[in-house]
């Protein structure tokens, strides 16, 4: 008996400023990471990440956002660290809640593209 394999939409969110992804997947984990431990060094180091990559898409994030997302402080006789800003915070929920809703529009669009095939 033949397997027939299911087609399925997919995509991925981003939030883009002028043509350039200013919050994405990568970027919201990182910044999850970055709630989670304090500082971006440790965030990059558990996602198996370079720092200077973290660093990079955590600098970008903030040039392109109009106000602060990571707040960082300097380090100091306990080192630095960084913590989310609470307009940050609300990015994060805005993103989330939208990628729930395409990920509930590509479901249902998949049950309807299945249909066009045997």
């Amino acid at each position: 008996m033949a397997h027939h394999s299911s087609f399925t939409l997919d995509s991925n969110v981003s939030i883009c400023r002028d043509g350039e992804i200013f919050l994405g997947a990568i970027q919201v984990r990182l910044l999850k990471q970055i709630m989670l431990d304090g500082s971006i060094h440790a965030a990059s180091k558990n996602l198996k990440m370079s720092y200077q990559h973290a660093w990079h898409l955590i600098d970008r994030v903030n040039q392109l956002s109009p106000l602060p997302v990571v707040i960082r402080q300097k380090g100091g006789r306990d080192g630095g660290g960084c913590t989310i800003s609470p307009y940050g915070k609300r990015l994060m929920n805005l993103y989330e809640k939208k990628e729930n809703d395409l990920r509930k529009f590509l479901d249902e669009s998949s049950s309807e593209l299945t249909s066009c095939f045997f």
